[in-house]
C-alpha cells in the first residue's frame, strides 16, 4: 500500500475533530491502564490506589484526546475538547453499565461526567492554542 493511500485513511479520521480526539483518548487510556494493571499485577496496591489511577488515567486520556480535537478543528476548540470529553465519559458510562454494572445515576455520578466534559472544555482551550499553523 503506497503512503498517499495510508495518509488519505488519516484524513478521513481527522475531518472529525471529535472522533480524532476520542481515538486519543482511548489509546491513552488503553496504555495507562496496561501500566496500571502491570504495576498492580506486580506490586502490592491496595484497592483504593488502583481506582485513583483509574481516575487519573481517564482524567489524563480526556486531556490529551481534547487536546488532539482541537488542534484537529479549525476553530471552537474549547466545543471540540468539551464534546470528546462528554462523548469520552458517555461512552465510558456504556462499556461501565455492560460489563459490570458499576455506574450509578446519582449525582456523583453525573458530576463524573461533568467533570469530563469540563476538564475535556479545557484541554480544547490548550489545544486551540496550541494548533498547527
Amino acid at each position: 500500500m503506497s503512503r498517499s493511500n495510508e495518509d488519505h485513511r488519516f484524513d478521513v479520521l481527522r475531518a472529525i475533530p471529535v472522533v480524532y480526539g476520542i481515538v486519543w483518548s482511548l489509546c491513552i487510556a488503553l496504555c495507562g491502564t496496561l501500566v496500571v494493571f502491570l504495576m498492580a499485577h506486580y506490586g502490592e496496591w491496595s484497592p483504593e490506589r488502583i481506582t485513583a489511577a483509574a481516575y487519573i488515567i481517564h482524567c489524563l486520556a480526556v486531556l490529551f484526546g481534547a487536546i488532539a480535537a482541537a488542534r484537529q478543528g479549525r476553530e471552537h476548540g474549547w466545543f471540540h475538547g468539551g464534546a470528546t470529553g462528554l462523548l469520552y465519559a458517555v461512552l465510558m458510562v456504556v462499556i461501565g453499565l455492560f460489563v459490570d454494572n458499576t455506574f450509578t445515576f446519582d449525582a456523583s455520578g453525573l458530576f463524573r461526567i461533568l467533570l469530563m466534559s469540563v476538564i475535556g472544555a479545557f484541554g480544547g482551550v490548550m489545544g486551540g492554542a496550541w494548533r498547527r499553523a
